[in-house]
């Protein structure tokens, strides 16, 4: 047997193992209660609050441990009062709300281009009260706030993030996973028993 045929024979047993768990399984209130389970865990491994925490401490100078403890990684890049605003426009943007929203790309770019001016004005005209020491690290503090923001916002385009939510929601119904489109068999694939 070739690597491709053997490739294709394992394909097609995980298939009908599928199958058949799917049809041993007999639905109850429980399994119910266990898929719903497995999808607050997806939307909570995915809440876009811990993407504003993470950026938070990286400008705090931070990093949580997968203990739960902070760890000191370098010197905070602003004062209270410039974490304080970076905050505000992060958590602003960068939710559960936003993220769940159907978006398309033209309004991305506009809330982006606004959002890009507006930042750019905050903190050049108030990074030394923002305790900001170093220009450089103006263009740092922008783009981990504008990068993180944007890529929040394409979660929404086109409903997407709803759409992913419902996919999960089948793929949980049905008892396994989705296969994509399956390689293309060869000539000689069709003739195995």
């Amino acid at each position: 047997m070739n690597t491709e045929d053997y490739e294709n024979y394992e394909a097609q047993s995980e298939l009908n193992q599928q199958n058949i768990e799917g049809q041993q399984l007999p639905y109850s209130p429980q399994m119910a209660e266990q898929m719903h389970q497995a999808q607050a865990v997806l939307v909570e491994q995915t809440n876009p609050k811990k993407v504003v925490e993470t950026v938070m401490l990286r400008i705090q100078g931070q990093e949580r441990e997968p203990n739960g403890e902070l760890k000191e990684i370098s010197s905070p890049k602003m004062n209270k009062l410039g974490i304080e605003k970076i905050w505000f426009i992060l958590d602003s943007h960068i939710n559960q709300n936003i993220i769940l929203s159907h978006l398309d790309e033209f309004q991305i770019g506009k809330i982006m281009i606004e959002l890009s001016n507006d930042l750019v004005d905050n903190l050049s005209l108030n990074w030394k009260e923002y305790g900001i020491k170093d220009k450089t690290d103006l263009d740092d503090i922008n783009n981990s706030v504008l990068v993180n923001i944007y890529v929040c916002l394409k979660r929404a385009e086109g409903q997407n993030e709803k759409n992913w939510l419902g996919k999960i929601s089948i793929e949980q119904i049905s008892g396994g996973q989705r296969f994509g489109k399956q390689k293309k068999e060869s000539l000689w694939a069709k003739f195995r028993l």
